[in-house]
């Protein structure tokens, strides 16, 4: 994989053969690059043609930059045979692949997006760009970990990206609001001349994981070379890996977490992460939880059996082993890795009027469907919402209701998974357009112009077939005889007990049989389950104007400066169907959203001032500073700031620093989201006897909601003893102010009771004080700060007849904290993802990149490392300082190993024709299983950092004419 670390962008000797990219010394002709980050042609002052990547909207030599940048190359995405670059981005160490196919789980909402998340900040901290532009969302909020209103990278056809610079700090004063953790900044090959394309397939050991990808782009130019043209595009269609039991590792072996019982006798933790798990308190034929027959199971014929809890069991609601049912139904049906088909189409025309004016008009549409399979009904006998089974249910066998009678039971709790009754099935599209028309141009003595209009739109379309209803299931199952109810006499006729009171809205109603699989009646199960519509229109509107070039000439270098002016509107608009927007299923996007549109003015200035350059202890020096001036229709005025410099005593020893305040303002879901329900399973610790349920967790916008504002501070060394040795150490510090996020439903349960009263009033409680509610909505949390260390090298020598390269790329993370009134939580080292909870990032992480390169054949190997750390940073277990099995947070196992990765791929270019190239390119080579002891909503593991596929094969074709 050819990934170049900018800072190993100068030297002359790093031809494009080694590296994706390279540029020559500081001293070669500067580049006339526009405000949009786009690059003219240039002169080469060396045998590779050079590129200027500045990381910045000044145009120099990004080696001459203060803020450190890590640069994605064409030849990057060949080489890890990618389909989208999100899978790229998400293999640098600074990245945390949050939102992918892998991690869609049980969640409809943005099925299938990919998202670019720096810093495990967040995707909604990361700024992503196209030729340094915004480029229209695509996600809405509600469920799952994609954010809403930010950039699903499917949409961007990758066969016209010539690089992707990834700017790892704040940048707000440069680029605009919401780059708190960084920018993304994709770079069209805008000056492309012919035709390539590349046709793939793939598929894993397993024989799933199956898909095909193909792309094309073009390019040329007309009118005797005034004009240019190039068009883009690709078709992907991956089928997603089955659920748990498609691999060994999870369904083999069904590890999940068992609550200990209060008093512990028996010397173990609070929390058992054992095998085998099953629901205590349901089962796919129904368990009965309380009245005279509890702990007895229901079979299809009416019959009692007493539920076999199995080896362990805790109350509530796992158990470890026993059971009737074949599999957890927790694990069951939903997709390790969704399918998701796609296709997008860019275009893209410039003419040059003059040398003063040159417009250009750039359109693109993109279409991303997504599937998932949801959760079946789980009722779990223990909470309000679970079913109640009364006496005179007219379903329930004579013999038993009379034991109700005798025992004076009116209600008994009664615990069902409904397998039979189907899972939920969810698919998402996006339907993407976005047109962008302006003029770049010069304006003489070297200052460079740009202006567009950009307009984008996103139709999102959310569909949940077999949804439960919420309202009408619980008529449904509440079933009489009608006689019987009326005036004592059984007529036989069995009615919903709501129908035969007459309740407003219950006509219809078919009465649904649970005791027992299958012996319901299909029409029941289709009046008490529905589908669930969302669509929504996500539009912006961007008018953007930018000056660049020098102002006058230093002892080193001109000094430079950026100026420019944006103005967008952003908007959502959105439509559900009548039980949605009632909160009346099961699991749903809740209510349509609206809202005023949110209006953003800014403007900004960036300066560059080369004080020295050439002399004694001063190689080069220069300072950089920008501002800029933002003002948001819905929370005012903010003023956004970065100063830095760089200082080269000696020649390849070069110093860096940057200080700067970033913001981000809630974006419109953030905002105006409506609420939206789903259930959790919450343990409450006020209660003091780990008494749990599946407890209604909502989540909503926060219309009073404040920016978020970050200190950032970077300071780095980079160092070049050789032409062919090239390192990079830089240090960065972010801190988050207001910041804008969820607790999850269980933590805002746990620090309520650990002292943070303000979260108090988020959670409702009935009359016995069992928690029936909480609200999850967006706040200003008081703080998010993360620390660490990029490292960054290469090495590159000739061997034989080829020439041999090797990167390394690491990010070590001393902090990942958030703080909150009843102290800190910090996920540095945290390699799950707990349910309910933040996941973190690991201590270390890194990737190591050997290439060999001839003229007709290429062979690489790639080696990626996971440090070791522990499952959930919010429990304590053995072999952790402080561990005691009786603390209420201990666990019996928490402590992960750390994880090596190998990839290998070979690349063989025919010698009668060299612009055609077959590859074969393999992932987890030694079909590595992940860790299967960390339970999480994805199944026993935590896909965000670990593969769930296994060994995968990529095999193709590339042509380049």
């Amino acid at each position: 994989m050819r990934i170049v670390p900018a800072h190993a962008l100068r030297r002359p000797l790093l031809t494009t053969s080694l590296l994706a990219l390279s540029v020559g010394f500081a001293a070669m002709p500067a580049a006339a690059q526009d405000a949009a980050g786009e690059p003219d042609a240039v002169e080469p002052s060396t045998a590779a043609e050079p590129i200027v990547v500045t990381g910045s909207r000044i145009v120099r030599d990004t080696f001459l930059t203060a803020t450190p940048v890590t640069v994605v190359g064409e030849e990057a995405i060949q080489d890890q045979a990618a389909t989208n670059v999100a899978d790229v981005l998400n293999r640098l160490p600074s990245f945390r692949p949050q939102a992918t196919p892998a991690t869609t789980a049980i969640f409809i909402g943005n099925a299938g997006a990919n998202l670019a998340d720096l810093r495990g900040l967040g995707a909604q901290r990361t700024l992503v760009l196209l030729n340094g532009r915004r480029f229209v969302p695509g996600t809405v909020a509600g469920s799952g970990n994609a954010p809403g209103f930010t950039v699903d990278l499917n949409m961007i056809p990758t066969s016209l990206i010539s690089r992707s610079e990834v700017v790892t700090g704040g940048a707000s004063a440069a680029y605009g609001s919401d780059a708190v953790a960084g920018v993304v900044n994709l770079i069209l090959d805008n000056n492309l001349q012919g035709l390539r394309g590349t046709i793939q397939y793939g598929v894993s050991d397993e024989g799933d994981n199956d898909g095909f990808f193909t792309s094309a782009a073009y390019g040329t130019s007309f009118a005797e070379g005034r004009g240019h043209f190039i068009i883009g595009g690709e078709f992907s269609e991956n089928n997603g890996v089955g659920d748990c039991y498609e691999r060994s590792w999870c369904g083999d072996y069904e590890y999940g977490p068992v609550a200990n019982p209060i008093p512990q006798v028996n010397g173990l933790a609070r929390q058992l992460i054992l095998p085998g798990v099953r629901p205590s308190t349901a089962s796919n034929n129904g368990l009965f939880n309380s009245g005279p027959f509890a702990g007895y199971e229901i079979l299809p014929n009416g019959s009692l059996v007493e539920h076999d809890y199995g080896t362990y069991y805790g109350p509530p609601i796992f158990q470890s082993g026993g059971s009737m049912d074949p599999t957890h139904a927790f694990y069951s049906k939903f997709p390790l890795v969704s399918p998701v088909e796609r296709y997008n189409l860019l275009a893209r025309a410039e003419f040059e009027l003059s040398d003063a004016i040159t417009p250009f008009v750039e359109a693109s549409i993109a279409h991303i469907e997504g599937k998932t399979t949801g959760a079946q009904s789980r009722n779990l006998g223990l909470s309000p919402t679970d079913i109640g089974i009364s006496a005179d249910n007219a379903f329930l066998p004579a013999d038993l209701r009379q034991q109700l009678v005798d025992a004076n039971v009116p209600l008994v709790r009664f615990g069902r998974i409904g397998n039979d009754l189907g899972h939920s099935r969810g698919k998402v599209t996006r339907d993407t357009y976005r047109i962008v028309a302006g003029a770049d141009g010069e304006f003489g003595g070297g200052l460079t112009w740009s202006a567009y209009y950009q307009f984008g739109q996103t139709d999102y379309s959310q569909r949940g077939w077999n949804t439960r209803k919420n309202r009408e299931f619980f008529w449904a199952v509440d079933a009489v005889d009608e006689g019987e109810f009326l005036d004592g006499t059984p007529n036989g006729n069995i009615v919903c007990r709501a129908v035969a009171q007459g309740v407003p809205g219950a006509e219809g109603c078919l009465p649904l049989n649970l005791f027992g699989e299958n012996n319901f009646d299909p029409a029941a199960r289709n009046y008490a389950y529905g589908t669930v519509m969302q669509d929504t229109k996500l539009t912006q509107h961007v008018w953007a104007a930018n000056l660049s070039g020098s102002l006058f000439e230093l002892p080193g270098g001109d000094f430079g400066f950026a100026t420019g002016a944006e103005y967008r509107i952003e908007d959502a608009d959105g439509t559900v169907d009548a039980d949605s927007a009632a909160n009346n299923y099961y699991t749903s996007p809740g209510a349509g959203i609206t809202g005023p549109a949110t209006k953003v003015a800014e403007g900004y200035v960036e300066l560059a001032a080369p004080l020295l350059s050439g002399v004694a202890f001063a190689e080069y020096l220069e300072l950089t500073g920008a501002a800029r001036v933002t003002d948001y229709s819905t929370s005012g005025t903010e003023f956004t700031w970065k100063v830095g410099g760089t200082w080269e005593p000696v020649t390849g020893l070069r110093f860096r620093a940057t200080r700067s305040r970033d913001i981000r303002a809630p974006n419109f879901f953030e905002l105006y989201n409506p609420t939206v329900s789903s259930f959790q399973f919450i343990v409450d610790p006020e209660r003091g006897d780990n008494a749990s349920s599946l407890t209604s967790v909502t989540l909503s916008g926060n219309p009073g909601l404040q920016p978020e504002k970050a200190d950032t501070f970077t300071a780095g060394v980079v160092v070049q003893p050789l032409s062919s040795l090239n390192l990079a150490v830089d240090y960065y510090s972010i801190e988050v102010e207001n910041v804008i996020s969820t607790l999850g439903g269980q933590t805002i349960v746990d620090r309520c009771f650990g002292g943070a009263t303000d979260l108090c009033p988020l959670i409702e409680r009935d009359e016995s004080n069992a928690i029936t509610r909480v609200n999850n909505t967006l706040l200003n949390l008081n703080q998010l700060k993360t620390k660490g260390i990029d490292i960054e090298a290469t090495f590159t020598t000739p061997i034989g007849q080829g020439d041999f390269t090797l990167r390394g790329l690491g990010t070590y993370v001393f902090d990942l904290v958030t703080v909150d009134a009843a102290g800190m939580v910090d996920r540095a080292g945290q390699v799950g993802s707990p349910v309910s909870q933040e996941s973190g990032v690991p201590d270390f992480t890194g990737r190591i990149i050997a290439d060999y390169a001839m003229d007709r054949w290429e062979i690489g190997l790639e080696a990626e490392y996971i440090s070791s750390g522990v499952y959930n940073v919010n429990q304590i277990g053995p072999g952790q300082d402080g561990y005691d099995p009786t603390l209420p947070n201990s666990v019996s196992d928490n402590l992960v190993g750390d994880y090596w990765y190998f990839d290998a791929r070979l690349a063989v270019r025919p010698l009668a024709n060299p612009d055609i190239e077959f590859y074969l390119r393999v992932d987890n080579l030694f079909d590595k299983d992940p860790p299967n002891n960390m339970p999480s909503s994805y199944g026993s593991t935590n896909p965000i950092l670990y593969d769930v596929v296994g060994r995968m094969y990529r095999m193709g074709v590339r042509f380049d004419f």
